[in-house]
């Protein structure tokens, strides 16, 4: 059976989770979906699927290429809480982010794990309040499938 994207996704939630959440990082949760209301779970990172390629590999069957995208929200100015604290948390997560990859690409779970393109950072109102969206298309290669 060939490997899916929801493995990839998991495993990348896992490496994330590790990097992010806990004591003194900056998340308070990641999902491998998309979550109905962002209310009590920002900042948050989650990693959503966007496309494959599976690449014939003669003998050793297909070479799946998984493109996802990880999205980061951060919260506006609330209660305790600046803009500009908001932007350097956006920031922090997206340079641990950036280091994840690094850290685990030509692992174990993924020969290559890298930014597919340029991040883009965002602001969208949701509910009436104001976050910091930042998308960060990625790529992740495995083995083989």
């Amino acid at each position: 059976m060939s490997t899916s994207r929801e493995d990839s996704r998991a495993a990348l939630k896992a490496l994330l989770t590790t990097a992010l959440v806990g004591t003194g990082l900056p998340v308070k949760t990641v999902t491998d979906s998309k979550v109905k209301t962002l209310n009590g779970l920002t900042p948050l990172v989650s990693i959503l699927s966007a496309g494959t390629l599976r690449e014939r590999a003669t003998f050793m069957g297909d070479i799946p290429t998984f493109e996802l995208e990880v999205q980061v929200w951060v919260r506006q100015a609330d209660t305790g809480w600046t803009n500009a604290q908001a932007e350097d948390a956006l920031d922090d997560i997206e340079s641990r982010i950036a280091q994840v990859y690094e850290d685990n690409r030509g692992g174990s779970g993924f020969s290559s794990l890298q930014y597919a393109d340029t991040s883009i950072v965002m602001e969208v109102s949701v509910g009436g309040k104001p976050f910091y969206l930042e998308r960060i298309p990625t790529i992740a290669k495995l083995a083989r499938s």
